[in-house]
């Protein structure tokens, strides 16, 4: 597995998992920053309709980049692991130049993503029991820096798509 395609699917299963948590929240923000319906990465989060409403999310920055952490109850984790394998096909798909970036349809944070992959942002995945673990981080503060704008804007757009609310599934942290 690569390693950049492995967490750039976890990452954008991260940012928009819990987006479509309760049937009246819409499935996008106005903005387009989450749109589950229609991304080539996220549409993989709808195949299962039980999964989204069991997963949580957590963005925080760090001094080096920011972590996400992932959670998904054991009855549904076969679920999250289908949806993470098909992600991971696209992703690795996209790197290798097997699909074009320009004709695949994205939402603004799976290709925000993506272009911090592109400028040279490391990326580790660690799975555990209690919860997954993603990991971005640079060495040049100009890039730490988009790292942490990413996140920012992640943790606003999903506020938004939730109502505003922050609850379980739509934290923010200034750290």
């Amino acid at each position: 597995m690569k390693r950049n395609a492995l967490l750039l699917s976890v990452i954008v299963a991260a940012a928009v998992a819990t987006a479509a948590v309760a049937v009246e929240h819409p499935m996008r923000t106005d903005s387009g920053w989450f749109d589950l319906q229609n991304c080539v990465f996220c549409e993989n989060l709808l195949k299962d309709p039980d999964l989204l409403p069991h997963m949580t999310w957590e963005s925080h920055k760090f001094a080096g980049g920011m972590v996400q952490i992932f959670t998904v109850p054991a009855e549904h984790k076969e679920s999250y692991v289908n949806a993470m394998k098909a992600m991971e096909t696209i992703g690795n798909d996209l790197m290798s130049g097997k699909t074009n970036p320009m004709a695949t349809k994205m939402c603004g944070s799976c290709a925000a993503y993506g272009q911090l992959m592109m400028a040279g942002a490391t990326s580790e995945y660690v799975p555990g029991d209690a919860a997954d673990v993603a990991i971005v981080t640079a060495d040049d503060p100009a890039l730490v820096a988009k790292i942490h704008e990413y996140c920012d804007r992640n943790n606003k757009e999903m506020a938004l798509m939730m109502g505003g609310a922050h609850g379980e599934h739509s934290h923010e942290h200034a750290h």
